[in-house]
């Protein structure tokens, strides 16, 4: 799966293909790590994008102005900042942002995404000089349950270019891989 399946002189990359491709990056990396450990923190990365930029996609078509910190509908969207992560996903659970159809969270969703975004995303994004070990199990485990809410995402979104069973598919795979990693 492509981000951009028709020929064009122009990369053209919106909301939807942008989380379409970190969805599909993140499996590319994870199915690599075998062959070369670093792919761990770019798998880390990209999965991280995935749930930001899928839970943004969900709130966004229910009302695009809730993802912003400022309200004002007149900016245009360039101009304005995102939510962080977090309070992407705060909003995810919330009914009065989702309707009658908010993510609930179960078991260690929440820890998970915390983990997730505070030390294991920003830590290699944001990398400092230091060594940082780490067995495979350790981002396993903190992101395994976190593919039920790209799965939730994916579910509760009408995509325009991409199919939901393609995208649901890559969803297993990944889970496949961890599933070799968690403990």
């Amino acid at each position: 799966m492509t981000v951009q399946n028709k020929p064009n002189k122009y990369f053209i990359l919106d909301e939807e293909s942008n989380a379409v491709d970190y969805l599909v990056r993140s499996y590319e990396f994870l199915a690599q790590i075998e062959q070369n450990r670093s792919y761990i923190k770019w798998f880390i990365i990209a999965f991280h994008g995935a749930l930001y930029s899928f839970m943004t996609v969900v709130l966004f078509r229910i009302n695009s102005v809730q993802i912003f910190k400022d309200k004002k509908n007149s900016k245009h969207p360039i101009e304005r900042d995102l939510l962080s992560f977090l309070k992407i996903y705060s909003l995810l659970k919330n009914k009065d942002n989702m309707g009658e159809h908010p993510f609930i969270s179960i078991g260690q969703h929440d820890v998970c995404m915390k983990e997730l975004n505070d030390k294991l995303r920003n830590l290699m994004m944001h990398f400092r000089p230091m060594v940082w070990a780490s067995e495979f199990w350790y981002p396993a485990r903190a992101c395994y349950p976190l593919l039920d809410i790209l799965s939730f995402c994916i579910n509760q979104t009408q995509f325009r270019h991409a199919n939901k069973a393609t995208l649901l598919t890559y969803v297993e795979k990944i889970k496949k891989l961890l599933d070799r990693y968690k403990e």
